[in-house]
C-alpha cells in the first residue's frame, strides 16, 4: 500500500461514520476490520464505493460490513483475472508488467485463507530498480512468494505428497541436492498449473 495504515484508517472511518451513523469504531477489535482490509490491500476507493452502494441497505454491524466488502473485493478480483492475464502477456513497460503481476498474484492469494498480501509490496520495490536488475530480483521474489503461498494452501500436504510420489523412483540414485532442486521445481510447476500462476518476468512469454 502506498499510504500508511493511519492515513488509510482515518479516511475510511470518517467515510463510514458519515454514511452509517449507527456504526461506531470503539476500539482495537473494531480496528482489526480495517487492518484486515489494509493487509489484503483493498483500496480505500473500493471500500468507499461499496459503502456508498450499501447506503440504502445498511449493515447491522462492522463485522458484517467487513465481510461484505472483503467478499465483494474477492469477486471483483476474480472477474478481472482473465483480462489482466491477457494484458500481462502483451508488450508493456517493466513497471506496467510488474503492476499486472501484482494484480494477478493478489487475486490468487485472495482465493486462499490468507491473513495479508503485503508480501506483494516487494514488487513495488523491484519496479524501482533498473531493468537489468529486475529479472534477478524477481527470481528471489518468486521463491519468497511460493513459500508464502504454500504456507496458506489448504491442499499443501496433498501437493507435496503428489510431487514426492512422482519422483519416488529417482530418490535412491539421484544426488540429494539434485533431488531437492527437482522436487522444488516440480512443486512450483504443479502450483503454476493448478492456480494459473504466471512466470515472474518482465519479458513477454507467449
Amino acid at each position: 500500500m502506498d499510504r500508511n495504515f493511519n492515513e488509510y484508517a482515518q479516511e475510511i472511518i470518517k467515510y463510514i461514520a458519515e454514511t452509517f451513523p449507527n456504526l461506531y469504531f470503539r476500539g482495537n477489535d473494531d480496528l482489526k476490520i480495517i487492518k484486515r482490509w489494509y493487509y489484503l490491500a483493498i483500496p480505500e476507493t473500493f471500500i468507499m464505493k461499496c459503502v456508498t452502494e450499501m447506503e440504502g441497505d445498511s449493515p447491522k454491524t462492522l463485522r458484517e460490513l467487513g465481510k461484505k466488502i472483503e467478499n465483494l473485493f474477492k469477486i471483483q478480483k476474480k472477474k478481472e483475472r482473465e483480462k489482466i492475464n491477457k494484458l500481462y502477456k502483451s508488450p508493456l513497460s517493466a513497471a506496467e508488467r510488474l503492476q499486472y503481476l501484482y494484480d494477478i498474484l493478489q487475486g490468487i492469494l485472495l482465493s486462499l485463507p490468507v491473513d495479508n498480501v503485503l508480501i506483494l509490496e516487494k514488487l513495488k520495490d523491484i519496479s524501482e530498480l533498473d531493468d537489468d536488475l529486475i529479472e534477478e530480483a524477481l527470481e528471489g521474489f518468486e521463491d519468497d512468494f511460493f513459500a508464502f503461498f504454500i504456507k496458506y494452501l489448504p491442499e499443501k500436504e496433498e501437493i507435496l505428497k503428489e510431487a514426492a510420489a512422482k519422483l519416488e523412483r529417482y530418490r535412491f540414485y539421484w544426488d540429494e541436492k539434485i533431488y531437492k532442486i527437482t522436487y522444488k521445481a516440480l512443486v512450483k510447476k504443479m502450483l503454476r498449473e493448478q492456480y494459473e500462476i504466471p512466470e515472474f518476468t518482465i519479458v513477454v512469454i507467449d
